[in-house]
């Protein structure tokens, strides 16, 4: 999977901060282009996000793009399939797309959107952190009165840190309505992650 060609966004400022208890987080966070967007971390199955409503039964799973596992990979790694079923169960209810595979994982919205959010979960077989991007996509006009056309871009919203064991959801307020997309990375091709979004 390939990251180049994703200019960098400027920093959020987090505006709250709660500890949640064991592990379970949340922060909200105010970016300069006016977007919002509510972090929030825990453990897997034992704890579920406290921005999370009532949710649909669980569609199929359609794979966006995933990681497969590495070649050569140790059969005698034990994973928890629990957690990937618990991911499933619990946060590709009512998700537009689940992407469950290994070492990486990646989905976005297939139009322009207000508000979504983007879950990721490492398996606790993992022996390092992922990370969970957030993209946006952006179009600026290239000369004056846009004589020249628009550029369009990726830029890197946010990115935050995926324990093994543990997930991350990152809910996403856009007000002038943009295209986003969650890249999962870097948990190592033995290890099994999740990745779904909501929008």
């Amino acid at each position: 999977m390939t990251t180049t060609n994703i200019r960098r966004g400027l920093p959020p400022r987090i505006s709250t901060t709660m500890d949640l208890g064991k592990d379970h987080a949340l922060q909200i966070l105010e970016f300069p282009n006016g977007m919002k967007a509510v972090v929030e971390g825990g453990r897997a199955i034992e704890q579920t996000p406290a921005t999370q409503g009532k949710t649909d039964p669980p569609p199929e799973v359609g794979v966006q793009a995933s990681g497969e596992r590495a070649s050569g990979y140790d059969e005698k790694v034990v994973r928890d399939a629990g957690e990937q079923a618990w991911f499933r169960d619990t946060f590709c209810n009512g998700a537009q797309a689940c992407v469950q595979g290994w070492d990486w994982a990646t989905c976005g919205t297939d139009h322009a959107v207000g508000f979504a959010t983007g879950i990721a979960m490492v398996g606790s077989e993992g022996t390092q952190n992922a990370t969970l991007s957030v993209d946006v996509w952006e179009c600026i006009c290239v000369g004056p009165f846009c004589i020249g056309g628009h550029e369009c871009f990726w830029v890197g919203n946010w990115s935050g840190a995926v324990v093994p064991g543990h997930w991350l959801s990152v809910n996403t307020n856009a007000p002038d309505h943009k295209y986003l997309r969650w890249r999962l990375e870097g948990a190592g091709g033995g290890t099994q992650v999740s990745l779904a979004a909501k929008y």
